[in-house]
Parts: structure tokens; sequence; C-alpha cells
């Protein structure tokens, strides 16, 4: 049985795989769910330009190159998208960390406060259900999930959706809610 939540899925693609060094985010959807149901009307997808430019070898995973990113919007609107679908939902990640270190790294550049947001991890609930972390490809095929991970923020977001479903009707309100964390930025 679903709660009164409204759960949006979340994924990033980035320039690589470390903030740290420059690598930043190049597009981000977000997918809402409510009472187990995709509400497509209220799903976000867009195309990211961080100012960097993106390597070869990322152009080559995500099929996304400088000049899809050339007139997309920059991260001071992308923090303000994701911080209004985070007011009064809980987002829901695969691989909760490394997305929100990145969403960190670039609200700290554009001169604001790291997110404060409830989140589930959907490689967290695989550990407990399978007991060790899955990738999100294997999750999906397990599940008989048709739509494929192909490294753009809207598919991987669209699977990560459909798994959170399934983990959902799987194990109920209450086990997925001991899942349930805070992220409220942190140190580097």
């Amino acid at each position: 049985m679903w709660d009164e939540n409204v759960y949006c899925c979340v994924d990033i693609e980035t320039t690589g795989i470390d903030p740290s060094i420059g690598d930043r985010i190049i597009e981000i959807a977000i997918i809402p769910i409510y009472k187990g149901k995709i509400v497509k009307e209220w799903v976000y997808t867009s195309l990211v330009n961080p100012k960097v430019n993106i390597q070869a070898y990322a152009q080559s995973v995500h099929k996304i190159s400088n000049s899809d990113i050339e007139n997309a919007p920059e991260l001071d609107e992308i923090i303000s998208v994701v911080r209004k679908y985070s007011k009064d939902t809980i987002l829901v990640f695969h691989n909760a960390k490394f997305d929100l270190t990145f969403l960190d790294y670039a609200a700290k550049e554009v001169g604001q406060l790291p997110l404060d947001v409830y989140y589930i991890d959907t490689l967290d609930i695989s550990k407990a259900v399978y007991g060790r972390r899955r990738k999100l490809e294997s999750l999906a095929q397990e599940m008989k999930i048709q739509h494929k991970v192909t490294h753009r923020a809207y598919d991987d977001a669209f699977v990560t959706a459909n798994v959170f479903i399934r983990f959902f009707d799987m194990l109920g309100w209450e086990v997925i809610h001991e899942f349930l964390k805070r992220w409220m930025g942190r140190e580097y």
C-alpha cells in the first residue's frame, strides 16, 4: 500500500566521476511517482551547461556533445529546479552519494547552500534484498523492466523509478521507509 508521499527519482549525467577535479553535471532528469505511478506531467529533464568542456570519453558514454549543451540552462537554474522538486518530497537515486555529491558541488559553485533533502537509495535496498549492491542494469533485467539503462538522465531515472516501484510493491511502506536518509551536504 502506497503512502501519500511524492517520490522523485533523480539521475544526472556528468563529465566524469570526480567533482573535486572539475567534473560537472551535463544532464539531469527528475521523474515523480505518486501512489505507485509515474506522473508524466511532472517529469523534468534538461541538458545542463556547466561552463566546462565535455571530454571525448564522456561524450562517447553519454552521446552529449559540447554543442548540445551550449544553450542549455546553467547550474544555478538546475539547482533551483532540484530544490523545488525536493520540497515536501522524497528523492530517490541509484547510488545517491554520487548524484548528491555532484549536486552539492554545483550548489556551492553558484554560491548556494548544499541541498537539505530526504532520500532513498535503491542501491542500499538492493544490498538488503540481495545481500550485495546490484547495478541498475542487472536489477532492471531481473525485474523484467523493458526500458534500458543508456547513461542518459531520463532513461536511467525512468529505470530507477520502475525499480523503486517494484521494491516498494515487494517490501511495503514500513520497510522502504527504513531506508529513508537525510542529506544536508557533506564536508569535503
